[in-house]
């Protein structure tokens, strides 16, 4: 996370955990949040849900925020995919070049760490553990920057690409084969560990030549 759970506001903690409660998949796309269910859930009074709510439809996360017409969840459509993972390549790709310069021992230990527990779970396709260790090493990326506002940023897209990757519903996705879901997390695992070879030899093109070829809708 870009900061401790101790140093945020309340306001930031309760926008923070409702990001992460509407991206968990537990709503359906087009579901219509109601700031009573989600103040529950938190465990906060419906004024800081409902300004987290207001900022999330500002974002682009969430649609709606008329009075009468309510907050949902966004329906992606292929292009929104797309542009969303093309947005969030702009900023990742930033990132990681800074991550080159300014990563500290700690971060490289963290991305070492991701990558051998990745290495564990490559064949569980569909685990919920292997989705987390995903997301967990590009947030260890983009923190090895050490740039707050590109921390803060690119969070809030993971969180996003992480939906719409593994948990989005899609009736035109099918289930790949054994083998094809085993290449394709070895061909993850083998970028990720090109990744921290690159930052730790400080070469900012080879990290961004492979977070390019790295980031990107995939579809089975």
């Amino acid at each position: 996370m870009a900061t401790s759970e101790a140093l945020r506001t309340p306001e930031e903690s309760v926008y923070d955990r409702l990001v992460e409660l509407v991206f968990s998949g537990n709503y359906e796309p087009g579901h219509k949040l109601t700031e009573r269910d989600l103040a529950e859930q938190l465990q906060v009074s419906r004024i800081p849900v409902r300004e987290s709510l207001g900022k999330m439809v500002a974002q682009g996360l969430l649609l709606g925020g008329a009075k009468r017409e309510g907050v949902r969840i966004r329906m992606y459509t292929p292009d929104e995919i797309r542009q969303l993972y093309e947005f969030r390549l702009f900023l990742e790709v930033g990132a990681a070049r800074a991550a080159t310069r300014y990563a500290k021992g700690e971060d490289i230990e963290r991305l070492e760490e991701a990558c051998k527990e990745m290495t564990r779970h490559v064949g569980e396709y569909g685990s919920q553990t292997w989705a987390k260790l995903d997301h967990q090493f590009h947030n260890a990326l983009v923190q090895a920057s050490h740039n707050k506002r590109a921390i803060a940023t690119v969070r809030l897209l993971l969180t996003e690409s992480h939906y719409v990757f593994y948990l989005r519903p899609s009736r035109q996705r099918r289930t790949p084969s054994a083998e094809e879901a085993t290449a394709w997390m070895d061909k993850v695992q083998q970028e990720h560990r090109l990744l921290v070879d690159h930052l730790v030899a400080g070469d900012a093109d080879g990290v961004e030549q492979v977070l390019r070829k790295h980031i990107a809708p995939q579809r089975f």
